[in-house]
C-alpha cells in the first residue's frame, strides 16, 4: 500500500520532533504515535529514512528517548563548534572541542563501556581536573618527541594549560562569576550546552554536577570512531596501567 498525504504529514511530524532533542515521546502522545509507526510500519520507516538521508542524517536509535539522529558534517542540520557561545576565536574552538572529546573519554574510557547504560554523573570540577591531567600527559608525550596524531589536539592541550582552572570577574554583571579566561568556564559551558541538546541534565544532588543521558551515550559512539578519542583513551589507559 502506497503512502498517502497523512503519512507524509506524520513523517514530517516525526522528523520535526527528532531535530528538537529535548522532546520526549513519553511526554507527547503525538510523538509517541509517530514513533510507534516508525518502529512497526516498514514502508513508513523506509520513507522516513529516505527523507533523513536527503537531509544528511541517519537514525542512530529509536528507543525511549525518541528518534536520535546522526548528522553528516555537510548536512544543513549539522552542529558546528562555532555554534557554541563565545567560540568565535580559534583558541576557543579548540577548548570547546577538547572538552567535548575529553568528556566522552572521561565518561567512557573504552569502547566496551559505551555499551554499558549505567548512569554517568559528571562533576565539572572533576572533569576539569581530569582534562588538566590529560593535557599534562600530552605535554610529556610531546616533550618525549612522540607524535600526537591530531594537529588540533596538539594545539588544544597547549591552549588549555595556558589558562588557570578558575578566574572570576571583578566588575559589573560578571563580578564573582567564572570568565572565559579559565578552563572551568569551558567545562561548564559545554555541559550546559549539552543540557540544551537533551544529552545531559543538571544533577540537583551535587553542586556543579550533570548527569549524561542515553542520548549522549548514543552520540558518544560516533565520537569514539574519531582518532582524537582513540588517542586520548589509549593514552589514559596506558598511564593508568603504569600507575
Amino acid at each position: 500500500m502506497s503512502l498517502i498525504d497523512t503519512d507524509h504529514t506524520d513523517i514530517g511530524i516525526l522528523v520535526s520532533f527528532a531535530i528538537r532533542p529535548t522532546q520526549r515521546p513519553g511526554r507527547n502522545p503525538d510523538y509517541q504515535r509517530v514513533l510507534s509507526r516508525y518502529r512497526s510500519e516498514l514502508e513508513f520507516k523506509t520513507a522516513t529514512n529516505a527523507i533523513l538521508h536527503g537531509l544528511g542524517a541517519r537514525v542512530l536509535s529509536d528507543g525511549d528517548f525518541g528518534l536520535i539522529l546522526g548528522i553528516e558534517p555537510e548536512s544543513p542540520l549539522a552542529f558546528r563548534i562555532s555554534d557554541l557561545p563565545y567560540t568565535g576565536k580559534p583558541e576557543n574552538k579548540l577548548l570547546a572541542g577538547l572538552v567535548l572529546t575529553g568528556l566522552v573519554a572521561f565518561a567512557y574510557p573504552s569502547t566496551q563501556e559505551l555499551d554499558d547504560d549505567r548512569v554517568r554523573r559528571i562533576s565539572a570540577r572533576d572533569l576539569d581536573a581530569w582534562l588538566r591531567e590529560l593535557c599534562e600527559r600530552l605535554r610529556s608525550h610531546d616533550a618525549a618527541g612522540d607524535v600526537i596524531p591530531e594537529e588540533g589536539l596538539d594545539e588544544a592541550w597547549r591552549t588549555y594549560l595556558a589558562l588557570p582552572p578558575v578566574h572570576y570577574g571583578e566588575a559589573g554583571r560578571g563580578s564573582g562569576k567564572l570568565t572565559s579566561r579559565c578552563t572551568r568556564y569551558w567545562v561548564q559551558t559545554i555541559l550546559t550546552w549539552l543540557t540544551g541538546q537533551g544529552m545531559a541534565r543538571v544533577d540537583s544532588s551535587a553542586e556543579e554536577t550533570w548527569t549524561l543521558t542515553e542520548r549522549f551515550r548514543v552520540h558518544a559512539k560516533e565520537v569514539a570512531l574519531e582518532r582524537a578519542y582513540s588517542f586520548i583513551a589509549d593514552l589514559h589507559r596506558r598511564e593508568e596501567s603504569r600507575g
